[in-house]
């Protein structure tokens, strides 16, 4: 009889594919890397086949891998709305904002770190996701705040930011000279996948996808390992990146508008002033990327 999944195994196995590594999923959840591994091959028993294999010196998930890991995104995400919804009320102290990992890198530590000179004892929890998923965490009551591409939720959005598309690369990537661009992908749904693809049929580049992915994080390893290119924002990598112009044959692409939406079900000066950090960064001529 197969052991069951265990919840904590899969937030495991969601943070090995967001830092890269077993040695650096230790290092974040603080165990050894012999525990990380035995956690894996509980996974590996609850499923029945190998959910990762050697490639060189690394390890990358096979096609069962990457399967656990969409469904583990899923439950992680489901258990943690059931919880939420499960208390009688929500400690007014504590604001929790949900926002994607580009636009967290933008602006969410200065805006956290005038919040706490603000509001020293309040806690934030802070979620980064897709905007789908932020956008259901928020009309469940799970989010105070949620940052999104969405406009439209539970009411409408107020434009917060807007930052451009690029295409980006390894900074030692070289453009094929015969074949097809490689591109490295978030699965659907994604608007920067529609963005990407959209572009390049547009002008006829030849393309195919080398590497389709749920996480975002997980399209920059990949990007910054020399897999491919993708087009996202560049607040979403570190510097080891390229950005490719025009000078090599591919469209331009356009900014990508930011939403801020304000949770119905909860009202307090703290969420209040959050709001106002955020939204002062549409002014301070940082709006633009």
């Amino acid at each position: 009889m197969r052991p069951d999944l265990q919840l904590a195994h899969l937030k495991t196995l969601i943070i090995i594919d967001k830092h890269g590594s077993f040695s650096a999923a230790a290092d974040v959840l603080g165990r050894s890397q012999s525990a990380i591994t035995q956690q894996m091959q509980g996974l590996e028993l609850a499923v029945g086949r190998p959910i990762f294999e050697n490639v060189g010196r690394g390890r990358q998930l096979t096609i069962a891998g990457q399967e656990l890991l969409r469904h583990a995104h899923e439950i992680v995400r489901m258990c943690s709305t059931a919880v939420i919804s499960a208390e009688k009320r929500y400690d007014s102290r504590t604001i929790r904002i949900g926002a994607p990992l580009e636009l967290a890198n933008a602006i969410m530590p200065d805006v956290m770190r005038d919040f706490a000179k603000l509001y020293p004892h309040s806690r934030i929890q802070l979620n980064i996701d897709r905007s789908r998923a932020l956008m259901e965490a928020l009309e469940a009551g799970g989010l105070d705040i949620a940052v999104s591409t969405w406009r439209r939720g539970v009411r409408d959005g107020r434009l917060l930011k807007m930052l451009r598309v690029h295409w980006v690369a390894a900074q030692s990537w070289t453009m094929p000279e015969n074949g097809p661009l490689p591109l490295v992908l978030t699965d659907e749904p994604s608007m920067f996948r529609r963005i990407c693809l959209n572009a390049l049929e547009l002008v006829g580049v030849p393309h195919y996808e080398r590497l389709t992915i749920h996480s975002p994080a997980g399209v920059r390893f990949a990007v910054e390992a020399g897999l491919g290119i993708t087009a996202r924002t560049l607040s979403a990598f570190r510097s080891d990146i390229q950005v490719l112009g025009p000078e090599f044959g591919l469209p331009s692409l356009p900014r990508v508008s930011y939403y801020l939406h304000h949770s119905s079900y909860q009202s307090s000066e703290e969420l209040d002033t959050l709001c106002k950090l955020l939204e002062s960064h549409e002014m301070d001529g940082s709006a633009v990327e």
